[in-house]
């Protein structure tokens, strides 16, 4: 079997990466070539998770695509466009199945792919990869605090002069929420049902995809808001298959 070296100098890393300038440069000023480039980069990511030379940075490789992406889309701009040529050519590196040491070779394949992104990183992309995550954290809060808002609009409208017995999450991306006309209500209560489409999908792409972290953020809604509630319910949002609307509920019509 052949040999391969494993401990590269800085002049062979730079040859290597910068070998793929012109690819990249390429791939950036090309919207349908980035497009499949993007896909192909994500479908090699959920593999490169499980390969142990890459998993341990595979959030930094990760958040380069994310840069580069924000960068070609004019999301984010602050950032020299030689280095996203490098970002790009770093990754066009990394999806090569021919390099320093053939992906193929067992154990040591990824090791030139580890030390190409770490010296893109060390050439300071580090720096810019964390002012990235900074700007993106501060828009995500933004539009989540924007979402809060909106929701908050909705639900005071859809209650009007009612009170909130009960706010159920449901797997078809809706909201059912259970009001009452009265604050005292006997057992079982009765209640309109009224259905709203919140959307649950706008919060996965604020990166709220885990169904407690979308409850929490409902809850805190309604609490921020102070929603009137029908004395006796324990002011807090249920997912559907947790909430067992038998025992109390009755008299609902949908709206």
């Amino acid at each position: 079997m052949k040999k391969y070296k494993t401990d590269f100098s800085k002049e062979e890393l730079h040859a290597a990466l910068h070998a793929n300038d012109n690819e990249a440069i390429a791939i950036i000023e090309d919207a349908g070539r980035w497009t499949k480039f993007i896909e192909k980069f994500e479908a090699f990511a959920k593999k490169a998770e499980k390969i142990p030379v890459l998993g341990g940075m595979i959030d930094d490789i990760v958040c380069m695509a994310e840069l580069a992406d924000s960068y070609v889309k004019k999301e984010y701009c602050d950032v020299p466009a030689g280095t996203i040529v490098s970002i790009v050519a770093a990754l066009v590196y990394l999806l090569s199945p021919v390099n320093i040491i053939p992906d193929v070779i067992p154990v040591i394949g990824y090791m030139d792919d580890a030390a190409i992104v770490l010296s893109v990183l060390n050439f300071g992309v580090d720096r810019d990869l964390e002012k990235y995550r900074m700007w993106k954290e501060k828009n995500r809060k933004n539009a989540l605090d924007s979402f809060m808002q909106v929701f908050a609009e909705e639900l005071a409208e859809v209650i009007g002069d009612g009170y909130l017995a009960a706010v159920i999450v449901c797997e078809n991306n809706t909201i059912r929420m259970l009001v009452a006309m009265e604050q005292e209500c006997g057992s079982p209560a009765e209640c309109i049902e009224k259905v709203i489409n919140v959307p649950v999908m706008a919060l996965a792409e604020l990166d709220v995809e885990d169904t407690e972290d979308i409850i929490s953020i409902l809850d805190e809604t309604i609490i921020r808001e102070n929603i009137r509630w029908m004395n006796g319910s324990r002011k807090r949002t249920y997912l559907e298959r947790d909430f067992d609307e038998n025992l109390r509920w009755a008299g609902r019509r949908a709206e």
